[in-house]
């Protein structure tokens, strides 16, 4: 009786051990794994004849063909027609910026993102010489870059490519801060001081936006709930504070006293954890766009 409690015992930790194994093959064939190349998965699923030949004029085929890993934000031919890019009227130089602006030099998968945050992507600009920032929104495994969605993602054997619901363009200083939603007021503020906007359109310039949450806690010092209550003369001079004119200045740049349109800002701290006049800290610095640099800050500077 004894011995046949015991082989009963063993049958069932067998059985166990079977079904627990089948388990975790089961499972693992639920997981994405990768077959195709993001050149492949393009090709395959057709409908990309336009952007694929940009690609090449870019000099990126090769890269998105072979090993690697990379990240291509894919438009449509179609899409690309809705959004009015016409390939063969822009010259060389301007079709390789279009399609380094949807391209990454690494890996992005959703959870690489950060939420209103923002990525580095191929493309160059004419003014700095740095590669091109992009805004960027997760919920879960949906990203939107610019504001625009990305309808779908593939992880591919070398890389990640995403489906893009619309194409996106070089975003220059004043796009993006009217991009993030983080700067609702900071937004208002340009766009109510006339002389700002126009001079943000020419560029270099170098621009502190101040992030929305720390504008309205200071705003309600004021008791007004928004940057146009306040008196232009009072508006003007906190938004000049957050302007430097002519210059690109990445936080590496930012040491010991910068004039501003305003007043000087005293910069303490490394390139990764700047603080202005002793308390306002940088808290996304480096944003780079076609005509300067945006750093957003979590205070106004009075």
């Amino acid at each position: 009786m004894y011995m046949t409690k015991i082989r009963l015992f063993v049958a069932l930790l067998t059985v166990l051990a079977v079904s627990f194994q089948s388990c975790k093959d089961d499972e693992g064939d639920t997981v994405n794994q990768p077959t195709k190349s993001i050149i492949q998965y393009l090709t395959d699923n057709g409908g990309y004849t336009e952007f694929l030949s940009a690609v090449e004029t870019a000099g990126l085929t090769s890269k998105i063909t072979g090993s690697g890993s990379f990240t291509l934000l894919a438009v449509s031919d179609l899409q690309l027609q809705d959004d009015g890019v016409d390939f063969s009227a822009l010259s060389n130089d301007e079709v390789t910026s279009f399609v380094n602006y949807h391209f990454m030099e690494s890996k992005m998968m959703p959870s690489s993102f950060t939420n209103r945050g923002y990525a580095s992507t191929a493309a160059s600009s004419n003014v700095s010489g740095k590669t091109l920032s992009v805004f960027t929104e997760v919920a879960g495994s949906s990203v939107t870059f610019n504001g625009q969605q990305a309808n779908e993602n593939y992880e591919a054997t070398n890389g990640v490519v995403y489906v893009m619901a619309k194409s996106i363009a070089p975003a220059s200083v004043i796009d993006h801060i009217g991009i993030n939603p983080d700067l609702a007021n900071y937004k208002s503020g340009v766009n109510l001081e006339g002389a700002i906007k126009t001079e943000l359109g020419t560029g270099p310039n170098t621009v502190f936006a101040i992030n929305d949450k720390q504008l309205v806690e200071w705003l309600n010092t004021k008791n007004v709930i928004r940057i146009s209550d306040i008196a232009p003369s009072v508006r003007r001079a906190i938004m000049n504070n957050t302007m430097i004119y002519d210059e690109n200045k990445t936080s590496a740049d930012l040491t010991g006293t910068v004039s501003t349109v305003g007043k000087d800002i005293a910069f303490t701290g490394s390139p990764e954890a700047l603080k202005l006049n002793g308390s306002v800290q940088v808290i996304h610095r480096d944003i780079i766009a076609t005509d300067g640099v945006m750093h957003i800050i979590n205070g106004v500077l009075e």
